[in-house]
């Protein structure tokens, strides 16, 4: 991997959930630095066709892989259809997730389990079958987290505890997987506004934040591009949240 500041460009990115919202605009990023990118998706076909089809017309290289992280060993055949594509893996972005409200009298262990296993397990199966990739790169993982972890909301205590636990797994991992792979994290805050939010409804939702505003998709990217070219950070979860982790 190239050790310059900003610019990795010629490696390979995979970028799990790739296909919208934070996943692409991790991919258009990564494309933009010359980057070769592998996009997993689970439902998101069309989309993530659209989206490979715009990497192309940058002039970049675009694999695309649908599985279903809820099935053990989906993450892992991700990864083995990146390596067996590209013949390589130096960035691992594990931005696949999901999220939901879960009313706290409503929450069942059925919750719990899904939550952990798509948004805690599928992750460390997918770093576990990259690490000898990374290795020999001495690549990077940057996993998705939120920044919900440190400034928590009612209703989302399942969801929340397996962010909590991809935290820990981020800070487990870096010492795990050091020297030569470094792991971090980015959390992202208000990053993407709802389409049918007013303004009056946009002040409100910032109104505690200190920038004032809420951030973008690619203001996550950006974070994510940054901790994959930065050579001396690890075991690091980054908030991208306008200032809110300060309160």
């Amino acid at each position: 991997m190239h050790n310059l500041p900003g610019r990795i460009d010629g490696a390979v990115i995979a970028v799990t959930g790739g296909a919208h919202r934070l996943g692409a605009a991790i991919v258009r990023r990564a494309a933009q630095q010359q980057l070769r990118v592998a996009i997993h998706y689970h439902q998101a076909q069309a989309a993530a066709e659209a989206l490979a089809a715009d990497v192309q017309a940058m002039g970049g290289s675009v694999l695309l892989h649908q599985a279903d992280f809820g099935h053990e060993g989906a993450a892992t055949g991700f990864v083995d259809a990146v390596t067996a594509h590209y013949g390589q893996l130096d960035v691992l972005v594990n931005n696949a997730g999901i999220w939901g409200n879960t009313p706290y009298a409503e929450v069942t262990a059925a919750d719990f389990q899904r939550f952990q296993r798509i948004n805690v397990e599928a992750v460390f199966e997918a770093i576990q079958r990259a690490t000898p990739w990374l290795q020999r790169t001495a690549g990077a993982v940057i996993n998705i987290c939120d920044a919900g972890v440190y400034r928590p909301w009612r209703n989302y205590a399942p969801y929340l505890a397996s962010k909590g636990a991809l935290v820990q797994l981020t800070h487990t991992l870096a010492l795990e997987l050091a020297p030569l792979i470094r792991v971090n994290g980015v959390a992202p805050g208000l990053a993407l506004v709802p389409a049918d939010w007013d303004a009056e409804r946009i002040a409100r939702a910032t109104a505690h934040i200190p920038l004032r505003r809420p951030g973008s998709a690619d203001d996550i990217a950006q974070a994510v591009m940054y901790l994959a070219s930065a050579q001396y950070v690890t075991g690091v979860i980054l908030p991208v949240d306008g200032g809110v982790t300060l309160r």
